[in-house]
């Protein structure tokens, strides 16, 4: 060997040593000579050699080569298909994974010299390049999950008119407005002191009966200990927007680093006018509010799915944490809900669930809308529990977001709450002692027959007062128990004779009777009978006399259910007078 021949050596191995495999193959036979790096000389060592490289190459193949990368890399490594790519100049690194020591390890071939010119042979490397391509692999999913979370932090943003991100540590803040109507309040889009601003614009633009609670609010240490035991806090006022005051909700909350607040502003006013109306209850139960990433606890789970391919990802929140995690995937979110429906969901939500997360269901509610919601019982922990599903778009309008959220407790405490309600309406309305209708249902019945006859169409009916003779003489004589048991007995006698109608307690010894229909048809009769029997209770003792005068409704004459009233009042005052003569 000359002193060329050598030099080119060392030029050689210093250039391939790099390389776990080389491979030198003659283009025409086939022979090949393979070399392994040697680490410790820092140089190529002769390995094997054989007849047929193409051969010797898929029998290595099926013993080393990755299963799942067997065939591709036979199919990249045929004679015809590399010599095709080395006459193009095309030849690519190859990526396939060796099985070492049971696991598989990723490797790239690549061609280091080409046939050329009347040059037979053509020189192939082989480098170990697995900790290249995990981190690749690595860093393509932290970035797909870096875009997911971004899209499900803004989707979860816009639900505020505006937003503000503040340094609680120099006070410096960015304000991202999603609504035109604040940018009228002339408030900086960045400024260096939030706190300061918030006062000046606290004097200039909230209502002056909220001032004092929302100057309050804002003080920088007092936020610091609210939400020292708390996630977030909010508070409602009224803010001058347009000329007129507009209630307004502020949520605020710590961003994850636990050095900025985030503090959401949004609009409530047609919502909170609107739950004006209702019970405190239920105007609490309806109040929802959507936060940004680090939020996003809120909800239990978080759906993140491709509306046409149905790939999905589902991210929960664990304990003590404020943010979410992957807890699992898929390739088909609408065939596994399918199937999940059916063991998960209660037997008389099943069809609404499935008609809800259906693919059509979806899209057509998303029409024209920003989201949607349904309530239906899930199967948590054992139990069916309440839970509420918000499906909303995605700010990419190819992906949907589903956020699901436990509301048993709050669904239940409303059940109770209404049913408390009706027990409290029942007892309002019921007199104790008697068990009938009190005054106040009197004046409830009177007010809708009123209506009646204000808008011409009310049926007729006669209204009968009836009003116990000596019952003070009773209480005097033998005590208000006495007096109970005979305003009781007195209570019987009219409602078993006007069994039809209602009767109401309307006084201490005062009862008035509204008949209608059949009791209207037969007043006359029924009237005659309670006369009858108070006659001959006079002869009687212990027997309840009562004291009894009726009225018709007559459309010519009386316009107002109290003249019924008052004139069959007149009579039963006749009547009283008769009773007494009796004795």
């Amino acid at each position: 060997m000359n002193n060329n021949d050598k030099i080119f050596n060392r030029i050689a191995d210093a250039l391939l040593c790099d390389y776990s495999g080389v491979y030198y193959v003659n283009a025409v036979t086939n022979e090949y000579v393979s070399y392994s790096g040697d680490p410790e000389f820092r140089s190529l060592k002769l390995r094997n050699e054989g007849s047929d490289f193409f051969r010797d190459l898929e029998a290595d193949i099926d013993k080393v080569v990755c299963s799942e990368d067997m065939d591709k890399l036979k199919n990249d490594m045929s004679k015809e298909k590399l010599m095709k790519e080395m006459k193009n100049g095309t030849m690519r690194k190859i990526v396939y994974r060796l099985m070492i020591d049971g696991r598989p390890v990723y490797h790239s071939l690549r061609l280091i010299r080409q046939v050329s010119g009347e040059d037979e042979y053509f020189i192939l490397g082989v480098s170990n390049v697995d900790n290249e391509v995990r981190i690749e692999q690595e860093s393509a999913k932290l970035e797909k999950e870096r875009r997911i979370y971004n899209q499900i932090a803004r989707s979860l943003a816009s639900y505020y008119d505006t937003i503000y991100y503040v340094d609680s540590v120099d006070d410096q803040y960015i304000e991202i407005s999603a609504s035109t109507e604040y940018d009228e309040l002339n408030i900086p889009k960045t400024g260096d002191d939030f706190f300061s601003e918030s006062q000046k614009n606290i004097k200039k633009y909230i209502l002056p009966e909220d001032r004092d609670r929302v100057w309050k609010a804002m003080q920088k240490q007092r936020i610091f200990k609210t939400l020292k035991n708390k996630k977030l806090f909010k508070t409602d006022y009224r803010l001058l927007i347009g000329g007129d005051y507009k209630y307004t909700r502020m949520s605020i909350m710590w961003a994850e680093d636990r050095r900025h607040l985030i503090i959401g502003v949004e609009d409530i006013d047609e919502r909170f006018k609107a739950d004006l109306a209702r019970k405190e209850l239920e105007a609490k139960s309806k109040t929802y509010i959507q936060m940004l990433n680090s939020l996003a606890y809120r909800y239990d789970s978080i759906y993140y799915i491709d509306i046409e391919s149905g790939n999905y990802y589902r991210y929960g929140s664990q304990d003590g944490a404020e943010s979410f995690v992957l807890e699992h995937s898929g390739a088909d979110f609408f065939a596994d809900a399918e199937r999940d429906i059916e063991v998960q969901i209660y037997k008389d939500d099943i069809k609404v669930v499935k008609d809800t997360v259906s693919k059509d269901n979806i899209m057509k509610r998303l029409d024209g809308s920003n989201s949607f919601s349904q309530t239906y019982r899930q199967l948590i922990n054992g139990n069916y529990a309440y839970v509420s599903l918000r499906i909303t778009w995605a700010e990419d309008k190819r992906h949907i977001i589903m956020g699901l959220v436990n509301i048993d407790e709050k669904v239940r405490r409303e059940v109770e709450y209404r049913r408390e309600l009706v027990s409290a309406n029942e007892k309002a309305m019921h007199d104790q002692l008697t068990g009938v209708k009190n005054k106040n249902a009197y004046q409830m019945l009177e007010s809708s027959v009123q209506n009646d006859i204000n808008e011409g169409k009310c049926k007729p009916f006669a209204v009968l007062i009836c009003d116990l003779n000596d019952l003070k003489k009773i209480n005097d004589t033998f005590g208000h128990k006495a007096g109970d048991r005979y305003i009781q007995s007195a209570c019987k006698l009219i409602c078993r004779i006007f069994a039809h109608s209602p009767v109401f307690r309307i006084g201490g010894d005062e009862f008035a009777v509204l008949l209608r229909d059949h009791d209207y048809i037969s007043r006359s009769e029924l009237f005659t009978e309670l006369r009858r029997e108070v006659r001959e209770n006079c002869d009687l003792p212990d027997a309840p006399v009562i004291a009894s005068g009726i009225a018709d409704y007559d459309p010519l004459l009386h316009s107002k259910v109290s003249e019924v009233f008052e004139l069959a009042d007149s009579r039963m005052y006749e009547n009283k007078k008769e009773l007494k003569q009796i004795g």
